[in-house]
């Protein structure tokens, strides 16, 4: 191969060497006529790609079940890679014996030029030969026999030396001068040899005029979702149309790649097609194979193409956007018994049958998904029932159901069941997952949860209701106000610090309250969950010129605002901040969002009504009252902070130093369960079929005060209102 390049850029220096000494450009042609081919840069190549598959590698970001994956595949694509270097070899030997060929041509064409007649010493050998009328005359190469009349012969020969030989002579293929004919030149006139010197061949006969190809390269882009974006652990297809117009065939065609602003995709950086005839249309594919650690970007992927004779297609760039990797998000949803004595109780030495409602929430689905039980001492399983279930792939936003039975011995003490949820990533398993099942304790029905689950199933964000009434039958209370603007916020799980038990759940739910109870469209709602939910969106939320600021512009035009998530207190106590998903409670001056300056950011807005509910306690404390700052002691706040404006109404889950609580048994926040239950027209004491604020917050504080209570809590909501009466909802 390297002679074969070397032969190559000779030739594109023919023209300079025209004006060089003919025996120099020569001897360099007969030097690489000599070179014999050699494909060895194309064999190691070929045989470096070859070892890269017969012994990969596990990537940081593949799994294994794709590992094993590209490990079956290696034998088709060593087949493929062998076949593409072969055809490579092939053309490359092709391209050499044309290279020589050419080389051959230019070499007699160099040996006519280097024709010449030169002045030569010469001396006459031997006696005049009377009968032939010939002298011998020798050179330093060869003896010539010049024809000399009889009549002159005796005043040459006498005057020889008067005379001078004029020969002709041209280099030979082994560069070395052939010696054609002689003139022998003087006072009597001029004698020749009786070797005469071959006409001269033209050069143009020889030539082969090229005869150049017209090509055009298309190009189209596919991948398996067809959303026309390259998701994480998809493989896209590129594939190439060459077609060729021209009278003349294109050879050694080759395209090459270059992938910008794409991390994590994989792909050949070579697409060989080698000769395209006159007329001729080749198709060739490309896989572009997207990692785990794909990003959210544009990538631009530059094609270039190179031709033997340079008469490739005009280079092309295709633009196509790449997603990050979707994350499942599996957890247990909900559980019910169906348990011998029907009083909806385990108790010790009873056969019980438990229900486990497996969902994924996550935006990426989950693959091959197992769960495998764990028991406590003292707990069996009886009959057939499986250990292990194999749940397969859960898309986003689905769930499944797994049943088994277990008998506890009558020493037994406790339920400590868990469950191992086993994906194929190991990032995505969740294990030892708790049933938080009791002896003697009042659980759900697997009966209810069955029904409820055949009745609501669907894609959605989070497990169809099982037996939490707010999350069922949620009615149509208000008509569609089109003035009515809605704000989402729920973070259960936060970069920093601890989770928020059902915040997510909280907000989801709420977004159904917003357009079936408010009259909220769905479209005139701003949602942000978990690490949608930064301090950067915050800003763009509620800042000057943000979404809101954008878009309500009338004072017919009333905002509701719902929070679920964690709040903290400043170092002194005198100010309480908003936590976004990335927040650090310990510096909430600088990375949380100041409950006063969203205060007065709402009460710019020309709203006529604006109305917060917020689900938060600035205790520095979680629901289940773990502190969450740095140094493990609470910072108290005396109060709320209060808003000054007269249209900003705020219903607050707790106040002072409180709590805000979860409430377990309904999979919700305290506050935002009986927030939901008032708002669907429970709250509604005089059955005015109109909802006021102050009927709203009689019925909040009553109920969730009382159920904190009986958690061993104080919990107490707060309202701040310049009129409670307003109505909220009329139907």
């Amino acid at each position: 191969m390297k002679a074969f390049i070397y032969i190559s850029v000779i030739m594109l220096l023919f023209a300079g060497f025209l004006s060089a000494d003919v025996l120099d450009e020569a001897r360099a042609i007969k030097a690489m006529l000599n070179m014999p081919f050699s494909a060895k840069k194309l064999e190691v190549e070929r045989d470096n790609i070859l070892v890269e598959i017969t012994n990969p590698v596990k990537g940081e970001f593949e799994t294994s079940a794709q590992f094993e994956q590209r490990r079956q595949d290696g034998a088709a694509r060593k087949a493929a890679i062998g076949r593409d270097y072969a055809q490579r070899i092939q053309d490359a030997r092709a391209a050499h014996e044309e290279a020589k060929r050419k080389l051959n041509t230019r070499l007699r064409e160099l040996l006519a030029t280097s024709r010449e007649s030169v002045k030569q010493d010469f001396s006459l050998i031997g006696n005049y030969d009377a009968d032939t009328q010939r002298y011998k005359v020798k050179v330093s190469e060869k003896t010539f026999d010049i024809t000399v009349p009889l009549d002159k012969a005796p005043s040459v020969k006498q005057s020889i030396k008067s005379y001078q030989l004029i020969v002709t002579r041209q280099l030979n293929e082994d560069l070395k001068w052939d010696y054609l004919e002689a003139k022998l030149e003087g006072s009597l006139g001029t004698f020749a040899s009786t070797d005469k010197a071959p006409a001269l061949k033209t050069g143009a006969a020889s030539s082969i005029a090229l005869i150049p190809p017209n090509l055009s390269a298309t190009v189209s882009f596919s991948e398996p979702s067809g959303n026309n974006i390259l998701d994480a652990e998809e493989t896209a297809q590129l594939q190439i149309e060459i077609k060729n117009s021209g009278k003349g065939s294109a050879n050694m065609l080759e395209a090459s790649f270059e992938l910008n602003n794409a991390p994590g995709i994989s792909f050949s950086r070579n697409l060989y097609f080698g000769e395209v005839k006159a007329g001729e249309t080749i198709r060739k594919s490309l896989n572009l194979v997207a990692g785990a650690d794909t990003r959210n970007g544009r990538a631009e992927l530059k094609i270039s193409f190179k031709e033997q004779n340079g008469f490739p297609p005009n280079n092309v760039v295709l633009g196509f956007d790449t997603h990050a990797l979707l994350m499942p998000d599996i957890y247990i949803a909900d559980i019910g018994i169906e348990d011998f004595s029907r009083n909806n109780k385990i108790e010790p030495g009873e056969q019980v049958k438990v229900t486990v409602r497996v969902h994924n929430r996550g935006l990426g689905a989950a693959r091959n998904l197992n769960a495998s039980l764990l028991l406590s001492e003292g707990v069996f399983l009886f009959g057939d029932s499986p250990s292990s279930f194999n749940l397969g792939n859960m898309e986003s936003g689905s769930y499944k159901d797994i049943s088994f039975n277990i008998v506890s011995a009558l020493t037994a003490t406790k339920l400590d069941i868990k469950l191992d949820l086993k994906e194929s990533r190991t990032q995505f398993s969740k294990m030892g997952q708790a049933l938080n099942l009791a002896f003697n304790r009042m659980e759900r029905t697997a009966d209810q949860m069955v029904i409820s689950g055949k009745a609501t199933q669907q894609q959605v964000a989070q497990a169809p209701a099982l037996s939490i009434d707010i999350e069922k039958d949620i009615p149509a209370l208000a008509k569609v106000d089109k003035n009515r603007w809605g704000v989402i916020i729920g973070i259960e799980n936060y970069r920093n610090v601890s989770p928020v038990r059902f915040a997510r759940r909280d907000a989801e739910v709420m977004k159904e309250y917003f357009v079936r109870v408010l009259g909220i469209k769905a479209e005139n709602i701003y949602m942000a969950l978990d690490d949608g939910a930064s301090l950067g969106e915050f800003k763009s939320l509620f800042d000057a010129r943000g979404w809101l600021s954008s878009n309500v512009r009338s004072a017919d035009n009333e905002v509701f605002i719902y929070f679920s998530g964690h709040g903290v207190p400043a170092p002194d106590g005198k100010a309480a901040y908003l936590l976004p998903y990335d927040g650090n409670p310990n510096f909430a001056e600088n990375s949380a969002y100041d409950l006063n300056h969203l205060y007065e950011n709402l009460g710019a807005l020309p709203a006529r009504q604006i109305t917060l509910f917020l689900d938060s306690c600035f205790s520095g404390a979680n629901r289940d009252n773990e502190i969450i700052l740095a140094d493990a002691r609470p910072i108290f706040i005396t109060a709320n902070p209060q808003a000054k404006h007269s249209k900003i109404s705020v219903f607050s889950a707790s106040s002072g130093s409180q709590i805000s609580s979860a409430y377990s048994d309904m999979q919700h926040g305290l506050f935002s369960y009986f927030l939901m239950k008032g708002l669907r027209g429970e709250a509604d004491a005089n059955k005015d079929r109109k909802l006021s604020q102050k009927e709203l917050q009689e019925y909040i504080r009553e109920n969730v005060s009382s159920q904190a209570r009986r958690m061993g809590r104080m919990q107490e909501p707060e309202l701040q209102s310049k009129d409670s009466s307003k109505a909220l909802i009329a139907w």
